[in-house]
């Protein structure tokens, strides 16, 4: 099998990049296009530009990256087209793609919300709203973007469950702790007036992420010690394994239920502090895979009684790994299942024999 990943690949921490992993541990060949290649001309004004004509493709050059895109694939003949987060191509890309002799299946990956609350990210979505219809699988985040989609014409629609990337998230291989509680996250979805209950409360958090110093008021300026420059990658995954507590927020702007924190704190097999969502009651066990919370007077009460149990949180973050384990519930793993599902579904294999090793 030969598929073509598209992703804007610039992290390597990012999900994208994660899932591209994951394909290739099932053995599958993957040409990979990098959409992160081609930056707009116009530079660092692009995105203030795009957002001020409500233009997506502005973002990027997007003339160039369509035309190289379909290159790629009349060249390649894939069995399967991958696509993450397509926002930057318009319908037409998609019509010369299915032109190909055998017909590539086509697959969009979209872990966002384009039916969220953030109204001055919705221009965003223009050009992904139309090419719904084009696509035979949506992988999606919530039950809600399958209706929505669906709506727009969508043909076949799956959640996709997310997993321990073990190439970044794995436990420390010693069991030093720098930092009580800590929380990696940029500043939105009312997280300042969260955080600044928990610093007040003389909760020891430290907080890395972006947007602090614009969002928190003087909160940066109160605490100094307590907030710290953006991480990504290995320096990330180091913060969570240095953590006696990892705080897990999901974004309620996006109306999520778990995020990609509910996966990479227990792969650390780092104590994880999660909002109680129904998702994360069916991830996880109060008390023995992670600590459930509510609100953040009801959070800053937990960390202060778990805090007061020496090694209880040393032990909560190793049975969430081990239970995470057990379960399979890596991401490498996720992608068999998915490709299973692909090797047995008879329309796909109308276009193309789907077989994995």
């Amino acid at each position: 099998m030969k598929i073509i990943f598209a992703a804007y690949l610039n992290n390597p921490s990012a999900s994208g990049f994660q899932r591209l992993w994951a394909i290739q541990q099932c053995g599958i060949e993957v040409v990979v296009f990098n959409t992160s290649n081609y930056p707009s001309k116009l530079g660092k004004r692009a995105e203030s530009f795009a957002k001020i004509l409500q233009t997506p493709r502005f973002r990027q050059n997007s003339a160039s990256l369509e035309k190289d895109f379909i290159n790629i694939c009349k060249i390649n003949k894939p069995d399967i087209i991958w696509l993450e987060w397509p926002r930057e191509i318009q319908p037409s890309v998609l019509e010369e793609v299915k032109k190909i002799n055998p017909r590539p299946y086509l697959i969009s990956m979209q872990d966002d919300n384009p039916w969220g609350d953030r109204n001055g990210d919705k221009w965003m979505w223009k050009d992904y709203l139309k090419l719904v219809p084009y696509f035979d699988l949506h992988l999606v985040k919530r039950e809600n973007d399958i209706k929505n989609l669906q709506s727009l014409g969508a043909n076949k629609c799956r959640l996709w469950q997310h997993g321990i990337y073990s190439p970044l998230y794995h436990p420390s291989k010693n069991e030093i702790k720098i930092y009580p509680v800590s929380f990696v996250g940029t500043c939105m979805d009312k997280r300042g007036a969260f955080i600044e209950r928990l610093l007040n409360d003389g909760i020891d958090i430290h907080v890395f992420g972006q947007l602090w110093n614009k969002r928190s008021g003087n909160l940066v300026n109160r605490f100094p010690n307590n907030f710290h420059p953006p991480v990504w990658g290995e320096d990330y995954a180091n913060v969570i394994r240095s953590s006696e507590l990892a705080l897990c927020t999901v974004s309620d702007s996006n109306h999520d239920e778990w995020t990609m924190r509910s996966y990479e704190i227990p792969g650390c097999a780092t104590a994880a502090l999660v909002k109680k969502t129904p998702i994360h009651e069916k991830m996880f066990t109060n008390g023995e895979t992670a600590f459930f919370y509510n609100n953040e007077a009801e959070c800053s009460k937990i960390i202060t009684e778990v805090l007061s149990q020496p090694g209880l949180s040393l032990q909560i973050g190793k049975n969430a790994e081990r239970t995470f384990k057990k379960n399979n519930w890596t991401i490498e793993s996720r992608m068999k299942d998915l490709f299973i599902e692909l090797t047995n579904d008879k329309s796909i294999n109308n276009y193309n024999p789907i077989i994995i090793n």
